[in-house]
């Protein structure tokens, strides 16, 4: 384990920046048991912030795992007590705290129908969660920690020990918990990420242009549409690390190819060396050197599965990037570089979305789905243009780095 003050300063970025925890709050930590020992350093330390409650809700990829390699169909197709018991959590008001440490092979070899199903069965019982954290009126942010699995499929040249060790010392630089001051260091980066957000925004793009090798793509942006960065205007942050700023494109607009430029975890298996094809906003051919299947059935999750929610603008000189690694999770990757997202949209990127229902929100042009999947696309070759109503073009993002700047 790496030193106590180094977890503490994780811990403190993870509560005091990433749910901005106050005192008399309810937080739920909902944990991979690989991270015990740091999931009961956030408890402590969140206690000693003044939160009057803490539970801790534990995840085994080895339990998960049982579940589709030993249970019966009706297993996939049930509301799990620990989705229960995170429902009732919500409903009493508490804040969330997902630490994440699992291996990116955990399902290898399963179905992923099983998985699929259940995962969409879940997050059906949970909307009332997942719309409070979509439009960010309940904080919450994600952290993760090394475990075994995850450290030696980063490292995998050297020995577990030192897999770990070295996936630690990333993770502290990437959240900035290697500095002397990591929440006010956190606090400058948030507003930086919200100038952005506000300029993106302020040039009323009507849709963006990608090029680089595998990607010629086009996608349309709704009328009003917001980009947002950091704590998108709200007290917390929801993801620890965050380096992007993103919005939504109209989920009818959008030609053209885009391949992946880092694997994907998904269902606990690895997505590698895929592209899709686009045609009129939806994703008509998806392939993949490696997890096809997998890829297969996430694009016939729902109807809005084969659609895009999310496009993201992250600089190749990120805290993230600057480590150099592949690091097949997908927190990570998905802020190693420019990412797309399939699945549901935000409803806070597009003007009045927070109040509007399900509905309206697909009128206007956004998303809907029981998924949010990203994949990378970012490289020191890509190029992403802002297109005016006049169709004059501007640099967002040039060679992998910002190509403008907003002060």
């Amino acid at each position: 384990m790496p030193s106590s003050d180094l977890l503490a300063k994780y811990a403190d970025v993870a509560i005091s920046v990433g749910i901005a925890l106050e005192p008399g709050d309810r937080l739920l930590v909902h944990s991979s048991i690989d991270a015990a020992d740091f999931a009961r350093v956030i408890v402590e330390q969140a206690y000693e912030a003044g939160a009057k409650n803490v539970d801790v809700v534990w995840n085994d990829d080895a339990v998960s795992r049982a579940r589709f390699d030993r249970g019966t169909e009706s297993a996939s197709d049930v509301v799990s007590s620990t989705s229960l018991g995170r429902l009732a959590a919500f409903e009493a008001g508490d804040k969330m705290l997902y630490v994440f440490a699992n291996d990116p092979n955990a399902m290898a070899g399963m179905d992923p129908g099983k998985m699929a199903k259940f995962q969409h069965v879940n997050m059906n019982a949970l909307e009332p969660l997942y719309q409070a954290q979509g439009t960010l009126t309940r904080p919450w942010t994600i952290v993760a920690a090394p475990n075994p699995a995850w450290a030696t499929s980063v490292f995998p040249d050297v020995d577990q020990a030192t897999a770990i060790e070295l996936l630690w010392s990333a993770i502290f630089r990437a959240c900035r918990a290697d500095q002397d001051d990591p929440v006010a260091a956190w606090r400058a980066h948030a507003a930086d990420l919200g100038a952005r957000s506000a300029y993106l925004t302020a040039r009323g793009y009507t849709s963006l242009r990608y090029e680089a090798p595998g990607t010629d793509l086009r996608l349309g942006l709704p009328e009003g549409a917001r980009w947002a960065g950091g704590n998108a205007g709200t007290g917390f942050v929801p993801n620890i690390p965050t380096e992007e700023v993103f919005a939504a494109p109209h989920r009818l607009i959008g030609e053209g190819t885009v391949t992946a430029t880092k694997p994907l975890s998904l269902f606990g298996s690895l997505i590698e060396g895929f592209s899709f094809e686009v045609s009129e906003g939806r994703i008509v051919k998806g392939q993949a050197a490696t997890g096809q299947d997998v890829l297969d059935q996430l694009l016939t999750t729902d109807e809005g599965s084969v659609r895009f929610g999310e496009t993201a603008m992250v600089p190749m000189s990120s805290a993230v990037a600057a480590e150099e690694l592949i690091w097949n999770n997908t927190l990570y990757d998905e802020n190693d570089g420019c990412h797309i997202a399939i699945g549901r949209a935000y409803p806070i990127s597009i003007d009045g979305g927070v109040e509007m229902t399900p509905d309206e929100l697909v009128e206007c042009g956004l998303n809907q789905s029981t998924t949010h999947v990203d994949f990378v696309v970012g490289s020191p070759d890509l190029n992403v243009y802002g297109v005016l109503e006049s169709d004059d073009e501007e640099p967002i993002i040039s060679n992998g780095e910002w190509g403008f700047s907003p002060y």
